[in-house]
Parts: structure tokens; C-alpha cells; sequence
């Protein structure tokens, strides 16, 4: 505590040990566990000191701000009681106990010492770059602040270098149209981007995180620019909490792969019908009755499922196997037909999965809308980009 300061004589005859003090200090980084203010240098004059204080989250004294009776004085002078704060919101935890109670001290210690640790845990080797790519989406700043960005890297324990953030659809003057041309001139648009960028920028050991909004054909095909090339972690935007970082979720998710129609010499078409139910009967009006329809599908699609890095590595494992049995089974076929509907993440990961000189090429498909319908608007592999 403060040299100075008045202390109840309990605190007095237990102490908090040194050793806790520095536990805490270090595991705070220097800052204050609510406003994350740095605690050694004076924010208005540069003035460097030590302006932390040892604040109890459970008070000492009876009577004291969320004080339990049943703690020992070795547990109210424990590192787990503790929080380093500023001198403002000690004050303000002390004086307003019903509003900063025991569950909300305790969430924000937990969340500030954990960011802490990942950021230190960081090497040099784990710094990377930012790269977006947002297409017809309306208000995408909501979605690109760099703010949010680097939090979702960090994360997912990736240390955003001082280079600003990669902006692939920055430059481009092209305008959404659901059209074919429009998908095709967007897709050039994007590859000189990738290009550009890439190579002449970001170097294949470095770190890229990306983020990318866009029409499904669109996503993969940034993710077949991407492939395995770059160290690349592709992030998915999330309906609720935090745009894009990870959620502290470790659920799983059960894919499926099926066959539910079949001709001896039709079409092949895939349905990735992940984020909403896809019927045969909107393929079979592009493509005509006689078709082969395999789903990739989850028992119940839904938009919000990809909520950790481990669902998106087991669909990837579940999409390469899906390409490969196609192939196989249908020794005659040309091309795979893609329809897709899934979340924005994993579209780019099919991408980056795809290998042109071993997959069957993709015909690649859009929905203007429900009532629309699907048209093709990109090929994939073959001779085509």
C-alpha cells in the first residue's frame, strides 16, 4: 500500500506479504485491473512513481466493503483478494460497493491478468498482420475498427505489429451486382489485391489474422489466394459479445456428410448447408433433375455455431474428405457444382483447403435471394481463377 496512508490495525498486524505484492504487480502488468491506466508514470505529467494501490476485493474490517466474515486474515491479504488499481477507482470500489460487488471484481481481475499473460506469453515470432476484406456489406466500419481486430488477435495469442491494418477491398471501385460479370471482376479485383500485398508485403513465415465479410464465392476465393502458403488464422464475426474474438467456448460440433440423390451420369453438386437448410429442389431447378446432391451439414444449421478454432479445423477436415469421395465416386464427373451457406470463416478456410491439382475444379454459386434462387458465377481449378 502507499507509504502514508492510514491502514486499519488489523491489516497492520497481517500484513500483505511482499511477495504478494509483487505476485500482483506483475500479474497486472503495471495497470489498473478496471481501467487498465498504467500505475508507474503520472498520465498528466510524465511524472514516473509508483501511484498503484493494493485494493481488497473482500474488505478486512468488518463492515467493509463486501467483507465476508469467514476469510481468514491470511485469505483477505491473499493474491486472490487483491486487485491493483488506480488510486480513482479504489476510491470508487470502496465507496460504491453496490455497484462494484464480489462477481464483477472478480470477472474483471480474471479477464485483466489473463490478457496480461497472453500478451507476455507472445514472442517476437508470434507478431503478425492484420489483413480484411469486406464486399457489399453495409456499415463494414462497424466490422474493420482496428480496435476490435487487434483484441481478437491477441485472443487467439498473435501480437499485431505497428503496421497498419491490410485493407484487400480498399482500392477497389467495383460495386456489388448479382451478376456473373460482376463476381468475375470482383474476383480479378481481388487477386491483383492478394497479389499486390502479398507478395510485395507479407513475407510466408509471417502471421496473418484475417477477418472478411463478403458473398460466399467471394471468401473462397480469397481463400484459395491465401492456401497453405502463409501462417494464417481466419477469424469469424460473431452475432453477439465481441465481433471477432474467440468466445471462451470449447463446444464441438458434428458434421455430416451425405448423399441424397443420385443418376448414374448427372451433374455433381455439393451443398455446404451449414448456416440454413438448402432443399434439393432449389438445385435441381439450376441444375435439372438428373444430379447428384451431396450435403456437408450440421443436424440443426444455424449462423452462430463456429465459436472456437477447433470447429473450423474439424469442418476442414470434414471438406477435404467430402471433395475426395466425390472424386472418387464419380470417376466421369468434370466438375463439382458448390453451393454454399455458411458462416463467413469457414467459406474462406474451404478455400484455403482447395487444391486445384488435385480437386475436381468448383463451379462456384451465389443467392441474389430465397426467391431468386442460385446462379453460378465463379469456376474454380481447371484453366480458371
Amino acid at each position: 500500500m502507499p507509504e502514508g496512508r492510514k491502514i486499519n490495525s488489523e491489516i497492520g498486524r497481517t500484513a500483505i506479504e511482499e511477495k504478494v505484492k509483487m505476485h500482483l504487480w506483475a500479474a497486472a502488468g503495471g495497470r489498473c485491473e478496471l481501467c487498465n491506466k498504467p500505475l508507474f508514470v503520472d498520465d498528466s505529467f510524465g511524472v514516473e512513481a509508483n501511484y498503484g494501490q493494493l485494493a481488497h476485493i473482500h474488505a478486512v474490517s468488518q463492515g467493509g466493503p463486501r467483507h465476508k466474515a469467514d476469510l481468514s486474515n491470511e485469505d483477505k491479504n491473499s493474491f486472490n483478494n487483491l486487485m491493483l488499481l488506480c488510486p480513482e477507482h479504489h476510491h470508487m470500489i470502496d465507496t460504491m460497493p453496490e455497484s462494484f460487488v464480489e462477481g464483477y471484481l472478480l470477472l474483471k481481475k480474471k479477464r485483466h491478468e489473463e490478457r496480461i499473460r497472453r500478451l507476455t506469453e507472445i514472442t517476437d515470432t508470434q507478431t503478425c498482420r492484420i489483413v480484411t476484406y469486406f464486399s457489399n456489406i453495409d456499415n463494414w466500419e462497424l466490422f474493420s475498427d482496428s480496435k476490435l481486430l487487434k483484441e481478437a488477435a491477441v485472443g487467439s495469442n498473435m501480437l499485431p505489429g505497428s503496421e497498419p491494418v491490410i485493407e484487400l477491398h480498399r482500392d477497389s471501385k467495383l460495386t456489388y451486382q448479382s451478376k456473373r460479370e460482376s463476381f468475375e471482376r470482383k474476383a480479378e479485383d481481388l487477386q491483383e489485391q492478394c497479389q499486390k500485398w502479398f507478395d510485395a508485403i507479407i513475407r510466408g513465415n509471417d502471421a496473418v489474422a484475417v477477418f472478411a465479410l463478403a458473398p460466399q464465392p467471394l471468401l473462397f476465393v480469397l481463400g484459395t489466394f491465401l492456401n497453405d502458403q502463409f501462417n494464417v488464422k481466419v477469424f469469424q464475426c460473431h452475432r453477439t459479445g465481441h465481433k471477432w474474438r474467440w468466445p471462451d467456448d470449447n463446444t464441438t460440433v458434428g458434421f455430416e456428410f451425405f448423399k441424397s440423390r443420385s443418376s448414374n451420369n448427372g451433374a455433381v453438386a455439393l451443398v455446404v448447408d451449414l448456416s440454413a437448410s438448402v432443399t434439393d429442389d432449389r438445385v435441381a431447378n439450376v441444375l435439372g433433375n438428373d444430379i447428384n446432391i451431396y450435403h456437408l451439414t450440421i443436424s440443426s444449421p444455424n449462423r452462430t455455431f463456429v465459436t472456437n478454432e477447433k470447429i473450423q479445423d474439424d469442418f476442414v477436415a470434414t471438406f477435404r474428405s467430402a471433395l475426395e469421395h466425390i472424386k472418387n465416386e464419380n470417376s466421369s464427373a468434370t466438375e463439382i457444382h458448390l453451393f454454399q451457406v455458411m458462416p463467413n470463416s469457414l467459406a474462406v478456410r474451404a478455400g484455403m483447403d482447395y487444391m486445384p491439382k488435385a480437386d475436381l475444379p468448383l463451379v462456384l454459386y451465389e443467392q441474389a435471394s430465397a426467391a431468386e434462387g442460385f446462379f453460378a458465377v465463379l469456376k474454380i481449378g481447371g484453366t480458371c481463377v
